[in-house]
């Protein structure tokens, strides 16, 4: 029951209103959901004079609330689970209702039984409608709540709904940040390995060691028609041990796994002992190894299992979707490197290296001028929202689109790079990617609309381009190509070494061809080390490489102090206009 509501001075009114609008400019400055959640719930209870409190988010997949923080309660309350109708945070989320009572201990199935004597209120937090979690608080005898406290939790509880979504719309932002950039230096670490051995050993080292779980990597032998004879294990690594590259083998036998395996899709098993689809053989492995809890990620290459990755864990686990998804994420780049050197040995042996050596050359500068681009400017845009929100909550949500478009072309580019890489000439072609690349864009759209795009693109990084065009003709698809790519690695160094806010390219044709200009009035350079040896940087030499490949020529005019100037020039005969 609620206490009796007690008339208010003004003053007290005033003090209140106040008390309140500072708990809610806190709670809007935070943007971490775990430190927000802690904030808030102290908040809670310092308004309501309340001694002790907590906040629990709903777990809409088990349908049941878990407590997230808590202020001046038992450590055991933290992580609690309830479902609905247990304690008072299962009789919120049961009856969406908020609940007074005198006693705890009149509620039915209390969960803190040594609280009994404690009045409490419970109150639901909705975002549109939706039941998103719920307060809890509590005090000792006397303190009794009222209608009054009600209401002033309520209207706190729709504050706290709109810092907590933000607060999750950011750590969606940076659970993507962090995807993409561990894609990247998965992708980079393995592109270098040169043996299964060193792929095994890349693998693990980026992204085993910063698990909880056990991981193996296996593969499978086959015979001279393509059937699986036997388990290969190439690395493992676990807690304990640490890397171990031991290979080790064991004969191949078909079990009731191996469907949902050959169609990709990863198999979880909380516990041998009780899943009937364990076979004997593996049950005894792993009661050995005192390690209940797997799951086993295909690793797919060709539209064929190559092999696993193959998790465990000391306990029981519901193996939950945020722990694999860094393995799930980056198992196609381990099973396209495994099986690309697969297939460099027997290149090799077909007197290839040279052909090996030139893709693994043209896989790089694709990274660096694609990859690493995208992953710099999300960077910058990232060092950016947290001051941008706080200032301007709507500039930080135009920044976090930007970094939400930025990384799904990053994807984009990756995800076309390795399409790239797969032998056509074994798997016919590729399905459509859901977004086209960048190279897919230029044959579509052209340079120009390239350009625009990517120009436009660079004012949330601090740089204002101005494009100039004059009397372009078009060019084939490979010649623009070339052309974008050099225009954005020259913009992608003003950006990184100029600190020039603003940038001219300039687009011209003549009787020589057509020429491209990226012009800034920035730091400059010099180009020359203190050798006399001209200076050749990573992007320099793929600008200049791929100038050279389409018959161009590139000139970079810079000192300190006085800006820098990359022109290119491409001579262009009749088949290379459109």
């Amino acid at each position: 029951m609620y206490e009796e509501s007690q008339p208010e001075t003004t003053t007290g009114l005033l003090r209140h209103q106040e008390s309140l609008r500072e708990v809610i400019e806190s709670i809007s400055s935070e943007l971490e959901l775990r430190p927000l959640l802690t904030r808030i719930v102290r908040h809670a209870c310092d308004l309501l004079g309340a001694d002790n409190g907590a906040i629990g988010l709903v777990d809409f997949q088990r349908k049941l609330i878990r407590t997230e923080a808590i202020y001046c309660m038992p450590d055991c309350e933290l992580g609690a689970e309830m479902p609905p109708g247990v304690g008072l945070a299962g009789h919120v989320y049961q009856s969406r209702q908020p609940i007074v009572l005198e006693r705890y201990g009149d509620i039915r199935i209390p969960t803190l039984p040594e609280l009994s004597v404690n009045a409490v209120i419970g109150v639901p937090i909705f975002w549109h409608d939706e039941l998103i979690g719920f307060f809890g608080l509590g005090s000792a005898p006397p303190r009794k709540f009222s209608h009054n406290d009600v209401e002033t939790l309520a209207i706190f509880a729709k504050h706290a709904a709109i810092a907590i979504q933000n607060a999750r719309l950011f750590d969606g932002m940076q659970a993507a940040l962090s995807e993409m950039q561990l894609l990247y230096e998965t992708s980079r670490r393995l592109s270098v390995a040169t043996t299964i051995e060193e792929v095994a050993a890349a693998y693990l080292e980026q992204i085993a060691t910063r698990q909880k779980y056990a991981c193996t990597i296996v593969l499978y032998e086959k015979s001279g028609i393509g059937q699986k004879t036997g388990v290969v294990t190439h690395g493992s690594w676990t807690p304990v041990e640490g890397i171990c590259l031991s290979v080790t083998r064991a004969p191949y036998s078909r079990d009731e796994l191996d469907e949902p395996l050959d169609r990709g899709e990863t198999v979880t098993i909380s516990d041998v002992h009780t899943d009937p689809r364990v076979p004997e053989s593996l049950r005894a492995i792993q009661l050995r190894s005192g390690r209940p809890s797997l799951a086993f990620i295909p690793l797919m290459a060709r539209e064929e299992r190559i092999g696993l990755v193959a998790l465990s864990y000391r306990e029981p686990d519901a193996w939950n979707s945020a722990d694999l998804r860094p393995y799930q994420a980056t198992a196609a780049q381990l099973a396209l490197a495994l099986d690309s050197r697969r297939q460099r040995l027997l290149s090799e042996e077909r007197g290839q290296q040279v052909a090996v050596l030139e893709e693994r050359h043209r896989i790089a500068r694709e990274l660096h001028d694609s990859i690493t681009q995208l992953l710099f400017s999300m960077t910058l845009i990232a060092q950016t929202i947290a001051p941008s929100w706080r200032r301007n909550p709507e500039e930080g949500e135009a920044r976090v689109q930007r970094m939400l478009e930025l990384s799904q072309s990053a994807l984009t580019e990756m995800r076309s790079l390795l399409a790239k890489l797969r032998p056509h000439e074994l798997t016919g072609p590729e399905p459509a990617l859901e977004e086209p690349s960048g190279s897919e864009r230029i044959r579509r759209d052209g340079l120009l609309a390239a350009l625009r795009r990517h120009c436009g693109g660079l004012i949330t990084e601090g740089l204002t381009v101005a494009l100039e065009v004059q009397e372009y003709p078009g060019l084939s698809p490979e010649l623009e190509e070339a052309l974008l790519r050099i225009a954005q690695e020259a913009l992608h160094n003003v950006i990184k070494h100029s600190g020039a806010g603003r940038a001219l390219v300039r687009l011209s044709a003549g009787e020589g061809g057509v020429l491209l200009e990226v012009i800034d009035h920035g730091a400059g350079m010099a180009m020359a080390d203190q050798s006399g040896a001209p200076k050749s940087g990573l992007g320099l030499a793929t600008m200049r490489e791929r100038a050279e490949a389409v018959c161009g020529d590139l000139v970079v005019e810079s000192s300190p102090g006085k800006g820098t100037i990359v022109r290119v020039s491409i001579p262009v005969s009749g088949k290379d206009s459109e």
